[in-house]
C-alpha cells in the first residue's frame, strides 16, 4: 500500500507499507520503505493516504499534508485552519508546523490516517503550538487584525521585530515587504509574528493563568 509517511519533522515522503507490526500493548506500527531509499517504523499518526480526501472528511483542526512547492518529493505537515467559503474565495487555509500559513485547493491536500485526540499533540512545543491552541479555542472567531495595503507595522523576522509594509491583503493573510532587505513574506493577520498580536496573546495567557490560580480548589 502506497502512503505518505513521516521521515523527519518537516519532511514526509512517499513510500510503501511492507509490514504491519502489532505490539503487545495494542499499539500498531507500520514499516515503510521510501521511494527515495531508506525505511522507517511509524504509527498511524505519521502516515497519510496517497490520495486526496473528500470534502466531508475535512474539518478545522484536521492533521494534513501539502506537497512542498520547492520539492515534489517532500510533503509538509500542518493543521487545517479554514474550510472553503465565500469569505476566503473557496480555499483551505493550512498552518504548516513552522507557522507558515497558506491557502490551497483540495487537490493539494492529503489527510493523515489517524488523527490525534489532542489536535496539537503532534506539534513541537513552542510559540506556534501555543498559537494553534488559542486559534482553535477561539474558532470560528479567531483574533484577526485589520490592515490596509500600504500600512506599516512591525513583524518578527529571524527572531527580531522589523518594520515592514503591507503589500497585499488576501482574506486572512497579508503579504508584507520588509523595509531593511526587501524580503517578502505571507503572514496570517492574527499571527504571533505581529508585534502587538504577540503582546496581546501574552497578556491573554497571563490573565487566564491568574484566573486559574485564583479559583479555589
Amino acid at each position: 500500500m502506497v502512503v505518505l509517511a513521516r521521515r523527519r519533522a518537516m519532511r514526509w515522503q512517499r513510500g510503501k507499507i511492507v509490514e504491519i507490526i502489532s505490539r503487545d500493548d495494542g499499539r500498531v506500527k507500520y514499516k515503510v520503505i521510501f521511494d527515495e531509499k531508506g525505511k522507517s517504523l511509524v504509527s498511524g499518526h505519521h502516515i497519510a493516504s496517497d490520495t486526496n480526501p473528500k470534502l466531508d472528511q475535512l474539518y478545522v483542526g484536521a492533521r494534513v499534508l501539502i506537497q512542498s512547492p520547492e520539492d515534489q518529493q517532500c510533503f509538509l505537515p500542518g493543521l487545517l485552519a479554514e474550510l472553503p467559503s465565500r469569505k476566503n474565495r473557496l480555499r483551505f487555509l493550512v498552518f504548516l508546523d513552522d507557522h507558515t500559513p497558506l491557502y490551497v485547493s483540495l487537490p493539494s491536500l492529503y489527510l493523515v490516517c489517524r488523527q490525534m485526540d489532542n489536535t496539537v499533540g503532534d506539534l513541537p512545543d513552542g510559540p506556534h503550538k501555543c498559537f494553534m491552541e488559542q486559534y482553535l479555542k477561539t474558532w470560528p472567531y479567531p483574533h484577526l487584525t485589520h490592515y490596509k495595503e500600504g500600512q506599516s507595522l512591525n513583524i518578527e523576522l529571524n527572531g527580531v521585530h522589523q518594520k515592514c509594509q503591507v503589500e497585499v491583503v488576501d482574506c486572512s493573510l497579508m503579504k508584507v515587504v520588509f523595509e531593511e532587505n526587501g524580503e517578502k513574506d505571507w503572514v496570517h493577520r492574527g499571527s504571533i509574528r505581529l508585534e502587538h498580536m504577540s503582546k496581546f496573546l501574552e497578556m491573554k495567557l497571563n490573565r487566564e493563568s491568574e484566573a486559574g490560580n485564583s479559583n479555589p480548589k
